[in-house]
């Protein structure tokens, strides 16, 4: 298996001045991007892709620095600033060849939770967390009967039809797999509709693309939580969770 980590974003909601990117948010001694990349050292992973851009040279000799016994591919993605993290995703899914799982960078999850996912899902499926229905800022996963994806809503409420026709199955929280078949489809999938998606966030050409494929869902309720860390208040809110429960994570 292969992973991709999209870390091309500048991270204005942030505000951090003091650090020079969003995934290098500290956390005791290692930081998101060192956890990302140990975790996937551990389950054997063959290769990282990581798309950079802000602040690209930086976090390349972070990474080279850490010294892990890890393949590591630094991919340039320089229209960051005018595009969503979707052509991020397909610049880094170009390069594999395997079964692939692909991160958001700015995550923070209970390791041992993580690798359970990669380990036991089935191969193309999102990691899902507990989350109010009516959490307008979530990626929100509607499920049809069978259990697979029918949708992804983000940044807007559901509307009635959506609440009463589908299954609420909780947030997508940014971590997920695509078999080197499906990874295949969604790149011809993308070329087909580039001009579509080449500004916006993944989980719309994603809800077009559960149209034809089947996606899984893996439930992760255990432990203390997974956090996307758009915000200061988000850090701090995540930063809180682990060090009540730093054993866990």
């Amino acid at each position: 298996m292969q992973a991709v980590i999209l870390l091309a974003g500048y991270g204005s909601r942030l505000g951090r001045d003091d650090i020079p990117h969003k995934s290098l948010l500290p956390f005791d001694s290692e930081t998101l991007l060192s956890r990302h990349l140990t975790c996937l050292e551990s389950l054997g992973i063959s290769c990282v892709y990581l798309v950079v851009g802000h602040n690209k040279e930086y976090v390349k000799q972070y990474v080279k620095d850490l010294n892990l016994d890890l393949e590591c591919a630094f991919i340039d993605n320089d229209l960051y600033r005018t595009t969503g993290n979707t052509l991020s995703m397909i610049m880094g899914l170009r390069y594999c060849s395997e079964d692939v799982v692909i991160l958001d960078g700015d995550v923070l999850y209970p390791k041992s939770e993580f690798c359970k996912y990669v380990k036991n899902s089935e191969r193309t499926s999102f990691a899902l967390i507990s989350s109010a229905i009516d959490d307008t800022e979530s990626s929100k996963a509607l499920l049809r009967p069978d259990g697979k994806i029918e949708m992804f809503i983000t940044k807007r409420d559901l509307t009635l039809d959506e609440k009463a026709n589908f299954v609420f199955g909780g947030e997508a929280i940014g971590f997920f797999k695509l078999s080197s078949d499906d990874s295949k489809k969604f790149i011809d999938h993308y070329k087909k509709f580039e001009s579509r998606y080449v500004e916006i966030l993944w989980e719309i050409p994603f809800t077009d693309f559960a149209k034809f494929v089947d996606l899984s869902v893996w439930s992760i309720n255990q432990g203390p939580g997974c956090f996307e860390i758009d915000t200061q208040d988000d850090y701090e809110q995540a930063l809180s969770i682990f060090k009540k429960y730093r054993d866990r994570f």
